[in-house]
């Protein structure tokens, strides 16, 4: 599998538990309570702030839908491994249990604190669109409810200017597109995951979040490994 490479980025001084996946250098497991970031497990309290809501996790994982108030971001070693892996290029992959049709921001990026304020950002739809203020957009649509493993991958370096964007769901040939600029959002103010941070209108539409691992940016084709 193509996820041998990825554990070779690993560095051995990181001292990641053995539940972190090979080569991942944040890693929220909702369902079984592991946390990792900044090179140690954590507390889930100290990586997500803002309107989270503990009692939002279950066995099940991390439930987000309207009507429950739970409106996480990424903040402490999340937010700076977060920051670092999108600056350099990362990719993401998102566990999802979707009670409904998705719908909803499952990645809020963003230059100022939510939505309303801000002049740069880049969105993940958990229904599979990514776009940003400039000349992104592109997308590898999901729409039914259930079990979903999505994978987003943000401003890889291909050389001579170029970053590639990319996603991949459920081990689908991933969809990219290139452009020719670093994101605009940096410095990042705002990391929200499931909302947009401006009322219920843009939360997840009642999807339970198993987990999130951040790697370094993989090729399309690894992408698509890591969401079969």
């Amino acid at each position: 599998m193509m996820l041998g490479t990825l554990a070779q980025r690993r560095p051995p001084a990181q001292g990641a538990p053995e539940w972190v996946p090979d080569g991942a250098t944040a890693f929220l497991d909702f369902v079984n309570g592991h946390y990792f970031a900044g090179g140690a497990e954590r507390a889930v309290s100290t990586l997500l702030g803002g309107g989270f809501d503990p009692a939002a996790i279950s066995g099940s994982g991390m439930r987000i839908i309207g009507s429950n108030g739970n409106r996480p971001k990424a903040i402490g070693a999340l937010f700076s491994d977060l920051e670092a892996g999108i600056a350099a290029g990362c990719t993401l992959l998102f566990d999802l249990n979707c009670a409904n049709p998705p719908g909803g921001f499952l990645l809020f990026i963003a230059n100022a604190a939510n939505l309303d304020l801000a002049s740069e950002v880049i969105n993940v739809g958990v229904d599979g669109y990514v776009f940003d203020y400039d000349s992104l957009g592109f997308g590898d649509t999901i729409s039914t409810a259930g079990v979903h493993k999505e994978g987003i991958t943000i401003n890889r370096d291909l050389g001579a200017g170029n970053r590639q964007y990319a996603r991949s769901n459920d081990g689908s040939a991933a969809t990219t597109q290139t452009v020719n600029y670093t994101p605009a959002v940096i410095p990042i103010n705002s990391m929200l995951i499931g909302h947009d941070g401006v009322g219920t209108g843009n939360s997840l539409n009642d999807v339970t979040i198993r987990s999130i691992t951040l790697y370094p940016a993989v090729s399309p084709t690894a992408l698509a490994a890591l969401t079969a």
